[in-house]
């Protein structure tokens, strides 16, 4: 008895208790109490009956941890991780690295990275845009230290410049779920929207329209598709700017349970939507520029759709594809968007080769790949005679 004394009092001294020990130890005291004082004169052997008689003498109360551990919980190995990032290549090391470990306390936040495991592979296996990935590990590192954490809460707002097909729409979305892992946002709402969806046909109706979008995203992530076309080049449009009002206002009142990205040219962006409300730019603190894809990560999406939907071309290789982009790239301006069409077409060129020919499906060819093309150049000039036709009555 004397000894579970002892080990009470240097418990008290040097552990809290845990939460599931403290429910145990009374549920047995309360047992034990009941079946001895209501015996007859029998001796107590349980030192956990005692319990009571020396927590009056020594007049304490117990602190709880919500963790479980064993009543004799050792302390923390402590492991000091110091390693200079260089690339997206460099977190997952440290991942892969240094595991959960309950026993083992880190000098960072190794629960914020492991939540963010899968994200990190997604984007880090996405084909080019190497100076995207080395910009956005600097908003990584950010915030899971919690820089952002203050009196004044700073901006999330991120601009994403670059063409169509350069996979904007893939990356936003990786962010707003990467955010949400880490807390940064609330939730992994993510809405995509154009101009028809925050403009409306009569003027007072824009703000409303405008401002229920941003409520239907707040927590999340609002992403902007060609965000230049809700400004008016000319800056006459009186609807343009009762969104791009209403936007702006939003921006500050919700920054800190809010991630607007945008997404377009450059020039554009910065000529026309950015001109159309001087306190527009300064919100958005966080540019990311996506680089045209050259003719060898040009064959390498291609060849990635190819696998992806479990197809193949032996006899097409590395040398002879990435020629053949290199040769053909200007005919695809619209990157990972025209590749897509061009595969579909190449699958459609395939099909009409190989009718009757069993052992040879699935499997294209160069003459596969020549014949689709063709195809792709067909409708991409009817497509911009068509966008001509357009705009010359709208």
């Amino acid at each position: 008895m004397k000894k579970f004394i002892q080990y009470l009092d240097t418990y008290k001294e040097n552990e809290n208790i845990q939460s599931i020990e403290y429910i145990s130890i009374l549920d047995q005291i309360n047992i034990n109490y009941l079946h001895y004082k209501l015996s007859s004169n029998q001796q107590i052997y349980n030192p956990l009956s005692n319990y009571s008689l020396w927590q009056n003498q020594h007049d304490y109360t117990f602190l709880f941890d919500q963790n479980i551990s064993s009543l004799s919980k050792k302390p923390k190995e402590y492991k000091e991780i110091n390693v200079e990032i260089q690339n997206i290549q460099d977190l997952l090391n440290i991942i892969e690295t240094y595991p959960l470990d309950e026993t083992i306390q880190y000098n960072i936040d190794i629960n914020m990275l492991h939540s963010i495991h899968n994200e990190l592979h997604e984007l880090n296996d996405m084909i080019g845009l190497s100076a995207f990935k080395n910009q956005v590990i600097d908003q990584i590192l950010y915030f899971i230290q919690n820089l952002h954490i203050g009196k004044i809460g700073d901006y999330k707002h991120t601009v994403l410049f670059g063409p169509p097909g350069t996979g904007k729409t893939e990356i936003a979305k990786l962010i707003g779920k990467m955010y949400a892992k880490l807390g940064i946002l609330q939730n992994s709402t993510f809405q995509k929207v154009t101009r028809s969806d925050l403009i409306a046909g009569y003027l007072g109706q824009t703000a409303m329209k405008t401002q229920k979008v941003i409520e239907k995203s707040l927590g999340g992530v609002l992403f902007i598709d060609e965000a230049y076309s809700l400004a008016d080049i000319n800056q006459n449009d009186s609807f343009s700017r009762e969104c791009i009002d209403t936007l702006c206002e939003a921006l500050s009142e919700y920054k800190d349970n809010w991630m607007v990205i945008i997404a377009g040219y450059e020039d554009e962006i910065k000529q026309q939507l950015f001109k159309a409300n001087p306190g527009l730019e300064s919100r958005f603190i966080w540019r990311f520029t996506l680089d045209p894809y050259d003719s060898k990560e040009m064959f390498s999406i291609f060849k990635k759709k190819v696998e992806k939907n479990e197809w193949s071309f032996n006899s097409l290789d590395s040398t002879i594809g990435e020629k053949w982009f290199q040769l053909n790239k200007d005919s695809l301006p619209y990157f990972g968007r025209d590749i897509e069409a061009l595969f579909t077409y190449t699958k459609i060129a395939h099909g009409r080769r190989i009718f009757g020919k069993g052992d040879e499906k699935k499997n294209l060819t160069l003459e596969d790949l020549e014949k689709g093309f063709d195809t792709f150049k067909r409708f991409s000039k009817n497509k911009k005679k068509e966008s001509v036709i357009y705009s010359m009555y709208c």
